[in-house]
């Protein structure tokens, strides 16, 4: 079976926004209009749109150029639809037209400030919460959201996984919207009454300025590894972009790991007007504020008390390894920053917090020899780090599966294969998602990274083949870890878009030991 991913999601319902037109430009530093008749200013804005499929009536279109797609293209499709008027870079269009042009410097900042105004500037409503950093982003919002549930508040959730408010669930094709996207969840989850949002905001988002318009109470640094640098170009530019949610937008307070080199020099550059709290998993590293003073973790979970500014913390929490060591202190800090009472913020993070692909557990344990677990590991240091928290559980060997993704970073490719040389016991390297990459060749870029392992890795380029095999040839006591996509449910080959996902494939595949009797 295959299917096309859209890259247009359905609309959000929420009331019908209303703004005049002047109002829009207003919010627009810079802005300008060029109209063809007069009473411009009293138009009635309901929608704001980047993309020309989405509009309607009232609605206006911004023309954003870049990238794959050149909305200049589209602006007389928008105008056939009904858009009221259209906001693109300045002296862009230069033939006639029949509604008003917004003319803007910066159209991707234009689009951000045009949608917080049309949708009511529905972040200024609700305590937003904006992760970033290469790894834990998605376990971190979702235990924010435990936490502040628990502590009696309403949190929505954006990110990886889409965007969610209690019955409100909905698919998002990026890890951070679209500003207009953006602003119509936002609108949506405030309308339902949504006290507080926890995002993941990406390196690409504030690239994009996707979140320029986001009014945060919190921003939190979790770490930053190599990742994105296809986009990027270089590790310091992806540090620059992370850094922009600091240090241009304004967040009320900041939650930052101090244990990440990155993070103390965050700190530094902050200063003390950027009211921040800092943490780490060591109190002798970067002097931080929270930090766990008594830890243990075990195969059933992590144990520990936080020393924090406003008193002990303690957390049981099932979630299992010292990346989410980490990921508990970043989501206690942002507590901190929140002002939750202490006891709320342990119990709140002690809670069965469910996170899709994250170490997620295939194997019935009652009935299995080996264990399976898929997760969504697709750096270096997030490989590394997942088999390093799974090796104390196996009783027998570590085995890893995995792939790099097509159309992506190639330098992490070799990182990749030596992540899991050096911490697993025996690799399958197979496909992740080539896209329009030759997979043999993606394969021929990892395997470097696993010279120093000869005999102990074997290439499997089909991944369904190669989970089988993995489960089919693991040892009783061998825990066997997919990684790479994670909670992903599809697989991109060439332009086509495969239903695939690995939990369903890795049940398949225990399912047909059980048959054989164990390892084949």
């Amino acid at each position: 079976m295959t299917h096309q991913r859209s890259t247009h999601p359905p609309p959000v319902t929420t009331p019908p926004p209303r703004c005049r037109l002047l109002d829009l430009v207003r919010e627009i530093a810079g802005a300008t209009v060029l109209a063809p008749r007069a009473g411009w200013e009293e138009l009635v804005v309901t929608g704001v749109h980047h993309d020309s499929r989405a509009v309607e009536a009232g609605d206006v279109f911004v023309a954003r150029e870049g990238g794959r797609v050149n909305g200049l293209a589209f602006v007389d499709e928008a105008v056939r639809r009904g858009a009221c008027a259209v906001v693109a870079r300045r002296a862009a269009i230069s033939g006639p037209i029949s509604v008003p042009i917004v003319e803007v410097d910066d159209v991707p900042v234009a689009l951000a400030f045009a949608a917080a105004a049309v949708y009511g500037h529905p972040t200024f409503g609700l305590d937003v919460v904006g992760v970033t950093g290469t790894n834990g982003k998605t376990t971190t919002t979702l235990l924010c959201r435990a936490m502040i549930d628990h502590t009696g508040g309403r949190c929505g959730v954006i990110g990886t996984l889409g965007s969610e408010f209690e019955d409100m669930v909905r698919p998002t094709v990026h890890t951070s919207p679209e500003a207009d996207e953006l602003a119509r969840i936002a609108r949506a989850m405030r309308d339902r009454g949504a006290t507080h949002l926890a995002m993941e905001v990406s390196s690409i988002a504030l690239t994009a300025r996707r979140a320029d318009a986001v009014r945060f109470r919190v921003a939190a640094f979790s770490n930053l590894t190599q990742d994105h640098l296809d986009f990027h170009g270089t590790m310091e530019a992806y540090a620059d972009a992370k850094a922009r949610l600091f240090t241009e937008l304004s967040p009320s307070s900041s939650a930052i790991n101090v244990r990440d080199a990155f993070g103390r020099q965050l700190v530094q550059r902050l200063g003390r007007e950027a009211h921040a709290v800092t943490f780490s998993s060591a109190a002798d590293i970067g002097s931080p504020d929270v930090h766990p003073t008594a830890l243990t973790m075990h195969e059933r979970g992590i144990s520990m008390t936080v020393r924090t500014p406003l008193g002990d913390v303690t957390v049981d929490s099932p979630l299992i390894g010292a990346h989410n060591v980490e990921n508990l202190l970043c989501a206690v800090a942002i507590g901190v920053c929140l002002g939750l009472e202490p006891k709320g913020i342990g119990d709140g993070l002690s809670q069965n917090v469910r996170v899709p692909g994250r170490l997620e557990r295939c194997d019935d344990p009652d009935v299995d020899d080996v264990v399976v677990l898929v997760d969504y590991a697709h750096t270096p240091d997030a490989l590394e780090r997942v088999l390093q928290s799974v090796r104390p559980f196996a009783k027998g060997r570590l085995v890893c599966l995995f792939g790099c993704g097509g159309d992506r970073d190639p330098m992490k490719r070799p990182l990749m294969g030596r992540a899991a040389g050096d911490n697993a016991d025996f690799s399958y390297v197979t496909n992740d998602n080539p896209r329009s990459e030759d997979p043999a060749a993606i394969a021929s870029q990892i395997v470097p990274g696993l010279a120093h392992r000869a005999g102990a890795w074997v290439v499997e380029l089909d991944r369904r083949a190669a989970i089988r095999r993995a489960v089919s040839e693991a040892a009783p006591g061998d825990v066997v870890v997919v990684a790479g996509k994670g909670h992903e449910t599809y697989q991109i080959i060439g332009a086509q878009t495969f239903s695939f996902d690995d939990r369903e494939v890795a049940k398949e595949a225990l399912a047909a030991r059980r048959e054989k009797g164990g390892a084949q």
